[in-house]
């Protein structure tokens, strides 16, 4: 493409209606992975589906983590900063509506989404965030009035401890966002009912 910020591999489908879907998969997956996902959370709206560039032992992932599973929140960082580079180069070269672009992730593309949030509180409407946890250890004041946040994680997820989540439900509230906590008895998994209840809340 003519556009270097949109060289990193990537799948766009074009939806008949004005959301736009920013999908960002887990770690060890790829563009394709959440394709299925977008399709249940809203079939009418356009698909954006960038790969995660940072490799970890040969594993597609958007940021490095730290042998001990701690974040280099320095990944994060410019992880982030090259991703809001491509979409605001896919917001032109697709004609996006900028007001209406949705984040939708699982694991690691999931903190990305919400690191995102954090350092671009603009660039998206509301995100899902599937086997989540807080990217940051700590999160500076930020406007998230009007954004909505579904996080969706499983009470035994080793990745995201219930504690962990309760506090980060409470810190997003305090920003103004219009979160939502779901809940499911599994692991580190996507719900079923999780996604069949955010996709209802988005057709509102």
């Amino acid at each position: 493409m003519a556009n270097n910020d949109l060289a990193r591999p990537h799948v766009f489908q074009m939806g008949s209606c004005s959301r736009t879907l920013l999908l960002l998969h887990g770690t060890g997956a790829d563009e394709h992975d959440l394709l299925g996902l977008a399709r249940a959370l809203d079939p009418e709206a356009s698909v954006l589906s960038p790969r995660g560039m940072h490799l970890e032992s040969g594993m597609n992932r958007f940021f490095e983590r730290y042998p001990d599973g701690s974040f280099n929140e320095a990944s994060i960082d410019q992880g982030v900063a090259e991703l809001s580079e491509f979409i605001e180069a896919a917001i032109v070269e697709y004609e996006l509506d900028r007001s209406n672009i949705f984040g939708a992730g699982f694991s690691n593309g999931a903190n990305t989404a919400a690191a995102l949030m954090i350092k671009h509180p603009a660039l998206l409407s509301g995100a899902a965030l599937f086997g989540s946890t807080k990217p940051y250890r700590a999160v500076d004041d930020i406007n998230l009035k009007g954004r909505q946040i579904w996080l969706a994680n499983g009470d035994q997820d080793p990745y995201a401890p219930v504690q962990v989540s309760e506090a980060w439900v409470q810190e997003l509230q305090s920003f103004g966002a219009d979160i939502k906590w779901l809940r499911h008895p599994g692991g580190h998994q996507i719900s079923q009912s999780h996604v069949t209840e955010i996709a209802s809340a988005l057709y509102l």
